[in-house]
């Protein structure tokens, strides 16, 4: 099963200082149907992947990011890559009592990898998201599949991130997984038989903590203010919400097609500046059973 997934700035939350952009999520080729808005508060210490339901945006995902100014938990480094710095991990929560980790260990670039906390032992691998060369200019995500301990795991690509091209009907940033061969189609078992959408949520968490890295390294780059993130065109101010801080509930959304396929649609229309990470509406908790930009970069 293919999902293609196009990222914006969202066109409903004006700038907050010391935040990052708000983000939307959507069917590639349709912007204007939001699947998740991507929420940052607490000066970017605490993020939260929304979804809009009849009953208001429900929270399925949340990040923790560690302080930029604190100094990263130790991680592993890359074999062959000698006195690497500290791995940068995110902690993750979703619905049905889903955890996980995004630990950036890259010396050279970024090399995201996310993992299955494991009471017995490390950390068990799930996905991981690179690029082929560090001038390349996509991220591909992949996992290993495991045959025996004496046979070396196979890589498996499953999908990609990258710029979607300017002009009318482009902009903003591609997510997509291609679904070809049985292989790259087992990724949505992962997490078990009916969690689909719980491997959507992990990839699309990933995919988005990538993109707040490439949008603060390329305001440290210019060493001035954000400007336009992922690309879009100005609009007409968005109306300013500036509601204190909330804490935001997990909940599970109805139940619904999992993820969209790749469609052609209208041309796309415009989504400005940054947005407001704190109008976010409280929620019950809720944990079923248990069982990844902004500016043109």
């Amino acid at each position: 099963m293919a999902a293609v997934y196009t990222v914006y700035t969202s066109p409903n939350h004006a700038p907050i200082p010391n935040h990052l952009p708000t983000l939307i999520v959507t069917p590639h080729g349709q912007p204007s149907n939001i699947l998740y808005s991507y929420l940052h508060t607490n000066f970017n210490a605490e993020n939260y992947l929304l979804t809009p339901s009849p009953q208001g945006d429900l929270c399925v995902a949340k990040l923790f990011p560690p302080s930029r100014a604190a100094p990263a938990r130790t991680g592993t480094s890359d074999p062959g890559h000698g006195g690497a710095p500290p791995a940068r991990i995110v902690r993750c929560e979703a619905s049905r009592n889903l955890k996980w980790s995004i630990a950036n260990t890259g010396v050279m670039s970024p090399i995201y990898k996310l993992s299955l906390p494991s009471p017995d032992s490390a950390d068990l691998p799930l996905f991981q998201i690179s690029k082929p060369n560090p001038n390349a200019a996509f991220w591909s995500m992949f996992y290993f599949a495991y045959a025996g301990h004496l046979i070396p795991p196979k890589r498996i690509e499953f999908g990609k991130i990258q710029k979607n091209p300017p002009g009318p009907g482009g902009g903003g940033t591609r997510i997509s997984i291609t679904g070809k061969t049985p292989e790259e189609k087992a990724v949505w078992q992962t997490l078990g038989e009916g969690n689909e959408d719980c491997v959507e949520w992990v990839v699309l968490c990933a995919a988005l903590n990538l993109l707040d890295d490439e949008i603060l390294k390329a305001v440290e780059k210019s060493q001035s203010g954000p400007t336009s993130p992922v690309g879009m065109p100005q609009q007409q101010q968005p109306q300013s919400q500036s509601r204190a801080h909330q804490p935001v509930s997990l909940r599970d959304p109805p139940r619904q097609a999992p993820v969209p396929r790749q469609t052609t649609g209208p041309p796309a229309q415009g989504y400005p500046q940054r947005g407001d990470p704190r109008g976010m509406p409280p929620q019950q908790q809720q944990y079923p059973p248990q069982q990844m930009p902004p500016r043109r970069i």
